[in-house]
Protein backbone atom coordinates (compact mmCIF):
# COMPACT_ATOMS: atom_id res chain seq x y z
CA UNK A 1 0.00 0.00 0.00
CA UNK A 2 1.25 3.46 -1.26
CA UNK A 3 1.66 5.72 1.88
CA UNK A 4 2.90 9.17 2.71
CA UNK A 5 3.67 11.25 5.58
CA UNK A 6 1.33 13.80 7.36
CA UNK A 7 1.47 16.07 10.48
CA UNK A 8 -1.79 14.97 12.34
CA UNK A 9 -3.33 15.79 15.45
CA UNK A 10 -6.17 14.48 17.29
CA UNK A 11 -5.97 16.19 20.83
CA UNK A 12 -6.63 19.58 21.55
CA UNK A 13 -4.49 21.11 23.76
CA UNK A 14 -2.27 24.22 24.41
CA UNK A 15 0.19 24.97 22.81
CA UNK A 16 -1.35 24.16 19.34
CA UNK A 17 1.28 22.58 18.26
CA UNK A 18 1.54 20.40 21.57
CA UNK A 19 -0.99 18.18 19.69
CA UNK A 20 0.78 17.10 15.99
CA UNK A 21 3.16 13.93 15.49
CA UNK A 22 4.07 13.18 12.52
CA UNK A 23 2.79 9.81 10.65
CA UNK A 24 2.70 7.76 7.83
CA UNK A 25 -0.35 7.21 6.28
CA UNK A 26 -2.25 5.49 3.55
CA UNK A 27 -1.63 7.74 0.58
CA UNK A 28 -4.36 10.07 -0.22
CA UNK A 29 -6.56 8.90 -3.67
CA UNK A 30 -8.37 10.50 -5.96
CA UNK A 31 -11.75 9.52 -6.57
CA UNK A 32 -12.68 7.67 -10.16
CA UNK A 33 -15.41 10.58 -10.53
CA UNK A 34 -16.51 13.77 -9.28
CA UNK A 35 -18.22 16.87 -10.53
CA UNK A 36 -18.52 18.51 -7.27
CA UNK A 37 -16.62 21.86 -7.42
CA UNK A 38 -15.90 21.83 -3.63
CA UNK A 39 -15.46 18.22 -2.82
CA UNK A 40 -11.70 17.20 -2.54
CA UNK A 41 -10.92 15.76 -5.78
CA UNK A 42 -7.52 16.77 -7.43
CA UNK A 43 -4.46 14.62 -6.07
CA UNK A 44 -1.76 16.97 -5.59
CA UNK A 45 1.61 16.16 -4.44
CA UNK A 46 2.63 19.21 -2.47
CA UNK A 47 5.77 20.76 -2.78
CA UNK A 48 4.95 23.65 0.16
CA UNK A 49 2.62 24.59 2.92
CA UNK A 50 1.77 27.98 4.67
CA UNK A 51 0.41 28.81 7.80
CA UNK A 52 -2.16 31.35 8.94
CA UNK A 53 -3.41 31.84 12.22
CA UNK A 54 -6.73 29.91 11.45
CA UNK A 55 -4.53 26.87 11.48
CA UNK A 56 -4.29 26.91 15.36
CA UNK A 57 -7.31 28.93 16.46
CA UNK A 58 -9.98 27.12 14.27
CA UNK A 59 -9.06 23.65 16.23
CA UNK A 60 -8.67 24.92 19.69
CA UNK A 61 -12.10 27.33 19.42
CA UNK A 62 -14.91 25.67 21.64
CA UNK A 63 -17.23 23.87 19.59
CA UNK A 64 -16.68 25.58 16.60
CA UNK A 65 -13.17 23.65 16.40
CA UNK A 66 -14.60 20.34 17.15
CA UNK A 67 -17.11 19.67 14.14
CA UNK A 68 -14.88 21.87 11.56
CA UNK A 69 -11.96 19.56 11.71
CA UNK A 70 -12.96 15.61 11.99
CA UNK A 71 -10.04 13.73 13.59
CA UNK A 72 -6.88 12.67 13.19
CA UNK A 73 -6.91 15.84 11.02
CA UNK A 74 -3.80 17.41 9.01
CA UNK A 75 -3.70 21.20 9.67
CA UNK A 76 -2.97 23.69 6.62
CA UNK A 77 -4.96 25.98 4.60
CA UNK A 78 -2.52 26.95 1.93
CA UNK A 79 0.06 25.09 -0.61
CA UNK A 80 1.41 24.69 -3.57
CA UNK A 81 2.18 21.44 -5.57
CA UNK A 82 1.75 19.61 -8.77
CA UNK A 83 -1.69 17.68 -10.59
CA UNK A 84 -0.63 14.13 -10.17
CA UNK A 85 -4.78 12.96 -10.83
CA UNK A 86 -7.64 14.40 -11.90
CA UNK A 87 -11.20 12.66 -11.58
CA UNK A 88 -13.50 12.17 -14.60
CA UNK A 89 -16.06 14.80 -14.72
CA UNK A 90 -14.12 17.41 -12.72
CA UNK A 91 -14.50 20.79 -12.83
CA UNK A 92 -11.71 22.32 -13.91
CA UNK A 93 -8.99 22.40 -16.89
CA UNK A 94 -5.91 21.26 -14.45
CA UNK A 95 -4.21 18.05 -15.74
CA UNK A 96 -1.80 15.57 -14.16
CA UNK A 97 1.51 17.69 -14.20
CA UNK A 98 0.35 21.32 -14.13
CA UNK A 99 1.73 23.18 -11.53
CA UNK A 100 -0.80 25.12 -9.04
CA UNK A 101 -1.46 27.01 -5.47
CA UNK A 102 -3.91 26.32 -3.65
CA UNK A 103 -6.20 26.84 -0.52
CA UNK A 104 -8.80 24.78 1.36
CA UNK A 105 -11.96 25.89 2.59
CA UNK A 106 -13.49 24.32 6.52
CA UNK A 107 -14.36 22.23 7.08
CA UNK A 108 -11.56 19.70 6.19
CA UNK A 109 -10.27 16.67 7.27
CA UNK A 110 -6.57 16.38 5.30
CA UNK A 111 -5.26 19.69 5.18
CA UNK A 112 -1.82 20.98 3.89
CA UNK A 113 0.75 19.36 6.16
CA UNK A 114 1.50 16.48 4.47
CA UNK A 115 3.16 15.24 1.23
CA UNK A 116 -0.25 14.92 -0.95
CA UNK A 117 -3.51 16.58 -0.95
CA UNK A 118 -7.06 16.19 -2.27
CA UNK A 119 -7.57 19.83 -3.69
CA UNK A 120 -10.98 21.92 -3.79
CA UNK A 121 -11.48 22.29 -7.57
CA UNK A 122 -12.96 25.28 -6.58
CA UNK A 123 -9.87 26.18 -4.70
CA UNK A 124 -7.15 25.58 -7.02
CA UNK A 125 -5.36 27.44 -10.12
CA UNK A 126 -2.53 27.26 -12.19
CA UNK A 127 0.90 28.86 -10.34
CA UNK A 128 1.92 31.27 -13.13
CA UNK A 129 5.57 29.65 -14.38
CA UNK A 130 7.08 32.90 -12.97
CA UNK A 131 6.27 32.09 -9.46
CA UNK A 132 8.29 29.23 -7.06
CA UNK A 133 6.14 26.91 -5.06
CA UNK A 134 6.90 28.90 -1.85
CA UNK A 135 5.40 32.24 -3.16
CA UNK A 136 2.00 30.20 -4.37
CA UNK A 137 1.58 28.61 -1.05
CA UNK A 138 2.26 31.97 0.36
CA UNK A 139 -0.62 33.72 -1.38
CA UNK A 140 -4.11 31.61 -0.48
CA UNK A 141 -6.09 32.61 2.35
CA UNK A 142 -3.82 35.43 3.12
CA UNK A 143 -3.83 37.50 -0.41
CA UNK A 144 -7.73 36.19 -0.60
CA UNK A 145 -8.42 37.43 3.05
CA UNK A 146 -6.84 40.68 2.05
CA UNK A 147 -9.20 40.86 -1.20
CA UNK A 148 -12.30 39.90 -0.21
CA UNK A 149 -12.73 41.87 2.86
CA UNK A 150 -11.44 45.23 0.78
CA UNK A 151 -14.37 43.49 -2.11
CA UNK A 152 -16.95 43.80 0.74
CA UNK A 153 -16.55 46.94 1.80
CA UNK A 154 -16.72 48.01 -1.67
CA UNK A 155 -13.66 50.13 -2.10
CA UNK A 156 -13.32 52.49 -5.13
CA UNK A 157 -11.10 54.77 -6.41
CA UNK A 158 -9.74 57.64 -4.52
CA UNK A 159 -10.78 55.60 -0.97
CA UNK A 160 -9.55 56.25 2.65
CA UNK A 161 -9.25 52.84 4.14
CA UNK A 162 -8.05 52.09 7.75
CA UNK A 163 -6.20 48.64 8.42
CA UNK A 164 -5.96 47.24 11.75
CA UNK A 165 -3.26 45.29 11.49
CA UNK A 166 -0.94 45.77 8.84
CA UNK A 167 2.57 43.51 9.26
CA UNK A 168 1.22 40.23 9.56
CA UNK A 169 0.25 37.55 6.21
CA UNK A 170 -2.98 38.95 5.60
CA UNK A 171 -1.95 42.45 6.52
CA UNK A 172 1.07 43.23 4.15
CA UNK A 173 -1.30 42.16 1.22
CA UNK A 174 -4.11 44.30 2.26
CA UNK A 175 -2.20 47.33 2.22
CA UNK A 176 -1.04 47.08 -1.06
CA UNK A 177 -4.30 45.13 -2.76
CA UNK A 178 -6.11 48.34 -1.62
CA UNK A 179 -4.00 50.58 -3.28
CA UNK A 180 -4.34 48.11 -6.61
CA UNK A 181 -7.88 48.84 -6.22
CA UNK A 182 -7.51 52.61 -6.20
CA UNK A 183 -7.82 53.82 -2.42
CA UNK A 184 -6.06 57.06 -2.27
CA UNK A 185 -5.08 56.85 1.25
CA UNK A 186 -4.15 53.91 3.46
CA UNK A 187 -3.41 54.09 7.14
CA UNK A 188 -2.08 51.08 8.68
CA UNK A 189 -1.30 50.05 12.94
CA UNK A 190 2.31 48.16 13.23
CA UNK A 191 4.88 48.10 16.16
CA UNK A 192 7.84 50.11 15.82
CA UNK A 193 9.73 47.36 13.95
CA UNK A 194 7.54 47.73 10.79
CA UNK A 195 6.84 50.98 10.13
CA UNK A 196 9.07 51.29 7.61
CA UNK A 197 8.25 48.61 6.16
CA UNK A 198 4.69 49.33 5.83
CA UNK A 199 5.30 52.47 4.57
CA UNK A 200 7.28 50.91 1.57
CA UNK A 201 4.80 48.41 0.80
CA UNK A 202 2.51 51.43 0.17
CA UNK A 203 0.69 52.65 3.52
CA UNK A 204 0.69 56.88 3.71
CA UNK A 205 0.33 56.70 7.52
CA UNK A 206 1.49 54.74 9.84
CA UNK A 207 0.47 54.23 13.38
CA UNK A 208 2.74 52.65 15.86
CA UNK A 209 0.34 50.43 18.42
CA UNK A 210 3.04 50.39 21.25
CA UNK A 211 3.44 54.37 21.19
CA UNK A 212 0.17 55.47 20.97
CA UNK A 213 -3.27 54.75 21.60
CA UNK A 214 -4.96 54.14 18.11
CA UNK A 215 -8.99 54.75 18.48
CA UNK A 216 -7.07 58.09 20.13
CA UNK A 217 -4.98 58.69 16.86
CA UNK A 218 -8.18 58.24 14.84
CA UNK A 219 -10.56 60.10 16.35
CA UNK A 220 -8.02 63.64 16.24
CA UNK A 221 -7.02 63.07 12.68
CA UNK A 222 -11.02 63.04 11.71
CA UNK A 223 -11.29 66.05 14.90
CA UNK A 224 -8.56 68.12 13.66
CA UNK A 225 -7.67 67.06 10.29
CA UNK A 226 -10.86 66.10 8.65
CA UNK A 227 -9.57 62.65 8.10
CA UNK A 228 -12.64 60.11 7.77
CA UNK A 229 -12.17 56.62 6.22
CA UNK A 230 -14.48 54.90 4.16
CA UNK A 231 -13.63 51.25 5.39
CA UNK A 232 -11.87 49.78 8.46
CA UNK A 233 -10.05 46.34 7.82
CA UNK A 234 -10.09 44.52 11.37
CA UNK A 235 -7.30 42.62 11.36
CA UNK A 236 -6.43 42.20 14.49
CA UNK A 237 -9.04 41.20 16.45
CA UNK A 238 -8.91 42.04 19.67
CA UNK A 239 -11.38 42.52 22.41
CA UNK A 240 -11.85 46.27 22.38
CA UNK A 241 -13.82 49.30 21.43
CA UNK A 242 -12.85 50.27 18.13
CA UNK A 243 -15.68 48.87 16.28
CA UNK A 244 -17.87 51.13 18.43
CA UNK A 245 -15.68 54.28 18.56
CA UNK A 246 -15.32 54.21 14.76
CA UNK A 247 -18.59 56.65 14.31
CA UNK A 248 -15.90 58.93 15.12
CA UNK A 249 -13.42 58.56 12.18
CA UNK A 250 -15.72 56.06 9.85
CA UNK A 251 -18.11 57.86 7.08
CA UNK A 252 -21.66 57.40 7.62
CA UNK A 253 -21.65 55.32 4.59
CA UNK A 254 -18.22 53.45 5.58
CA UNK A 255 -18.02 49.68 6.64
CA UNK A 256 -16.30 47.98 9.10
CA UNK A 257 -15.37 44.74 7.74
CA UNK A 258 -14.13 42.52 10.81
CA UNK A 259 -12.01 39.96 9.35
CA UNK A 260 -10.12 38.65 12.88
CA UNK A 261 -11.33 37.08 15.38
CA UNK A 262 -12.64 34.16 17.21
CA UNK A 263 -14.18 35.54 20.34
CA UNK A 264 -17.90 33.96 19.19
CA UNK A 265 -19.79 36.24 21.76
CA UNK A 266 -17.84 39.46 20.97
CA UNK A 267 -18.85 39.60 17.57
CA UNK A 268 -22.29 38.32 18.09
CA UNK A 269 -22.68 41.57 20.90
CA UNK A 270 -21.63 43.55 17.55
CA UNK A 271 -23.60 42.21 15.61
CA UNK A 272 -27.01 42.61 17.19
CA UNK A 273 -26.15 45.70 19.90
CA UNK A 274 -27.77 48.41 18.65
CA UNK A 275 -25.94 51.85 18.85
CA UNK A 276 -28.39 53.41 21.37
CA UNK A 277 -27.04 50.62 23.81
CA UNK A 278 -23.59 50.95 23.29
CA UNK A 279 -22.99 49.13 20.21
CA UNK A 280 -21.34 50.62 17.01
CA UNK A 281 -23.31 53.12 14.41
CA UNK A 282 -21.69 51.54 11.63
CA UNK A 283 -22.28 49.00 9.01
CA UNK A 284 -20.52 46.30 10.90
CA UNK A 285 -19.84 43.20 8.46
CA UNK A 286 -18.14 39.55 9.69
CA UNK A 287 -16.06 38.02 6.66
CA UNK A 288 -14.76 34.60 6.11
CA UNK A 289 -12.46 33.78 3.24
CA UNK A 290 -14.15 31.56 0.76
CA UNK A 291 -12.84 30.25 -2.71
CA UNK A 292 -13.57 31.82 -5.63
CA UNK A 293 -10.48 30.85 -8.64
CA UNK A 294 -10.92 34.11 -10.40
CA UNK A 295 -9.96 35.71 -7.74
CA UNK A 296 -7.01 33.54 -6.78
CA UNK A 297 -5.95 33.92 -10.79
CA UNK A 298 -6.20 37.96 -10.08
CA UNK A 299 -4.40 37.64 -7.20
CA UNK A 300 -1.25 35.31 -8.61
CA UNK A 301 -1.59 37.37 -11.88
CA UNK A 302 -0.58 40.50 -9.83
CA UNK A 303 2.21 38.47 -8.07
CA UNK A 304 3.73 37.42 -11.22
CA UNK A 305 3.30 40.63 -13.16
CA UNK A 306 5.46 42.48 -9.87
CA UNK A 307 2.56 44.24 -9.31
CA UNK A 308 1.84 42.70 -5.62
CA UNK A 309 4.49 41.46 -3.35
CA UNK A 310 4.43 38.20 -1.25
CA UNK A 311 6.35 38.57 1.82
CA UNK A 312 8.21 35.52 3.09
CA UNK A 313 9.38 36.08 6.97
CA UNK A 314 10.59 32.77 7.26
CA UNK A 315 10.97 28.73 5.59
CA UNK A 316 11.08 25.97 7.70
CA UNK A 317 11.79 22.09 7.22
CA UNK A 318 8.71 19.79 6.80
CA UNK A 319 9.78 18.43 9.78
CA UNK A 320 10.18 20.92 11.77
CA UNK A 321 6.29 22.20 11.46
CA UNK A 322 5.90 22.32 15.63
CA UNK A 323 8.56 25.35 15.41
CA UNK A 324 6.58 27.06 12.51
CA UNK A 325 3.63 27.06 14.39
CA UNK A 326 5.19 28.11 17.50
CA UNK A 327 6.84 30.89 15.46
CA UNK A 328 3.37 32.03 14.14
CA UNK A 329 1.59 32.03 17.29
CA UNK A 330 4.33 34.70 18.39
CA UNK A 331 2.92 36.71 16.62
CA UNK A 332 5.66 38.70 14.98
CA UNK A 333 6.25 37.33 12.24
CA UNK A 334 6.76 39.88 8.86
CA UNK A 335 5.14 37.81 6.38
CA UNK A 336 4.03 34.85 5.81
CA UNK A 337 5.67 31.10 7.13
CA UNK A 338 5.98 28.67 4.82
CA UNK A 339 6.80 24.42 5.28
CA UNK A 340 9.16 23.04 2.28
CA UNK A 341 7.59 19.47 1.78
CA UNK A 342 10.23 17.13 0.47
CA UNK A 343 9.67 16.00 -2.84
CA UNK A 344 10.83 12.52 -2.61
CA UNK A 345 7.45 10.67 -2.08
CA UNK A 346 6.68 7.56 -0.34
CA UNK A 347 6.00 4.08 -2.10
Amino acid sequence: MATMRAWQFTTLNTPFESNLTLNTVPKLVAPSQSTSEKKPSILIRIHAASLNPADHKVPLTPLIGHFLTPKPATPGLDYAGIVEAVPDGCPTTLKPGDKVLGRHEWPYQHGALAEYILGQPNGVVKLPDGLSFVQGAAIGTAAVSALQPLELAKIKEGDSVFINGGSGGVGSFTVQIAKLLGAGHVTVTCGPANVERMKALGADEVINYREVDVVDVLKAGAKDSGRFYDAVIENVGAVDSLYEECHHFLNSWGCFVQVAGTNVLFTAKRLILPGFLGGGKRKYRTYLASNVPEELQRIAAWVDEGKLKVEIDEEFAFEDAKEAFAKLRGGRARGKIVVRVPREGRA
